[in-house]
């Protein structure tokens, strides 16, 4: 899904059917595949990308994307945990606690809330609009192997705001992905509905992620936030097989729980 100068996307990772996004907002998925989130930085601006999954936030103070660029989160920032993103439906008490998610009514969504740095101080220099020749330049086959990169410890308990608006962010470090432009398929008829939606879903962690982040510094971000949100939920293969991408803004609803 894009708004304005950004857009999120879920990319699937090794094993599985892999994943759709529906015009509703909503992306198909089988449970036990692991995923990763694609964001995308369209504008002439660094911007800040503050992420949350199932209601928690998973990127500390935030994830600092380069102007032109793109980047992919596959895990929590976290010195304690290092699992990957996984789909888990709702019911795991294993995994959402005793009421298995259900009473989570954020349960499934993925909400990213993105800021730019203000324009202002010592002139610095910036990319250049990406060029025909960068648009159509192929995305990496393996682009989750980053080298080392970058974090945020702003927001932390332990950890009290910098004085004068400045912010103390994180940076994903590794090459930029991807700089073609995003458009939308054509829809398909038989693009399934929420009645091909089996039942609500959230997020695991399995596995090991080598990703790791390194801190870097910001200085002011923008007070209103471009915020994109879509929802996981289960889904048969063969509504996953069928479906269409989405280009719609609204907040996905979220299924009944099931007992």
């Amino acid at each position: 899904m894009r708004i304005g100068d950004f857009a999120v996307e879920v990319v699937p990772r090794g094993k599985g059917i892999g994943v759709r996004e529906i015009g509703s907002g909503h992306v198909l998925a089988r449970p036990g595949q692991v995923y990763a989130l694609r964001l995308r930085n369209f504008g002439p601006l660094r911007c800040v990308a503050d992420v949350s999954i199932d209601g928690r936030a998973v990127t500390a103070g935030g994830l600092v994307i380069d102007a032109y660029c793109t980047e992919e989160l596959e895990r929590p920032i976290t010195p304690d945990e290092d699992g990957r993103f996984t789909v888990v439906a709702e019911g795991d008490e294993r995994v959402f606690g005793p009421d298995g998610g259900r009473d989570n009514l954020d349960l499934g969504l993925i909400e990213v809330r993105f800021r730019r740095e203000l324009p202002g101080g010592p002139e610095r220099a910036r990319p250049l609009p990406p060029t025909l020749g960068e648009l159509t330049r192929p995305v990496p086959a393996h682009p989750s192997r980053f080298e080392p990169g970058i974090l945020s410890t702003f927001g932390r308990r332990d950890a009290p705001p910098p004085p004068n608006g400045d912010v103390r962010r994180m940076l994903l470090g590794g090459e930029s992905l991807v700089r073609e432009p995003v458009e939308a398929p054509m829809p398909s008829h038989d693009e399934p509905t929420l009645d091909d939606v089996e039942r609500a879903a959230g997020t695991g962690l399995t596995g090991h992620s080598t990703q790791r982040f390194t801190p870097t510094t910001l200085g002011p971000l923008e007070r209103e936030a471009t915020v994109i949100q879509l929802r996981l939920v289960i889904a048969s293969a063969e509504a996953i097989d069928a479906a269409g991408a989405s280009v719609e803004s609204t907040t996905p609803v979220r299924p009944a729980a099931r007992p």
